[in-house]
């Protein structure tokens, strides 16, 4: 079994994105081994602190089944969840990551 995950980064390298402003996503389908899959754009929803305008961004990540920005506002994480995908705040490099997610089956124990 293989997870969705969206990754927001600017770069493709490190996570580097807010929810609400995040412009690029890369997209990885994550199991027994990682794959990488497409760089996403988005309209960002907001600039700066605000509590609406993400109906773009989740319907850019409608088939992930989690997310890792750099931060996300409370009401903002709690629609995300309320659409049935995990969020995880993190900051480093988005290999180092999805390497420490597969060493500890961290996806399958959390979804």
């Amino acid at each position: 079994m293989s997870y969705r995950v969206g990754f927001a980064s600017i770069d493709g390298t490190f996570i580097d994105q807010h929810f609400g402003s995040a412009k690029y996503w890369q997209i990885y389908d994550i199991g027994d081994t990682a794959q990488f899959v497409e760089t996403r754009k988005t309209v960002p929803g907001c600039r700066g602190n605000c509590d609406s305008g993400f109906e773009h961004i989740l319907h850019v990540l409608k088939d992930c089944d989690a997310i890792f920005v750099l931060k996300i506002g409370e009401y903002a994480a709690r629609t995300v969840i309320s659409r049935g995908k995990r969020v995880f705040e993190a900051s480093g490099e988005i290999e180092e990551i999805i390497s420490r997610l597969l060493e500890e089956n961290f996806l399958k124990n959390q979804l």
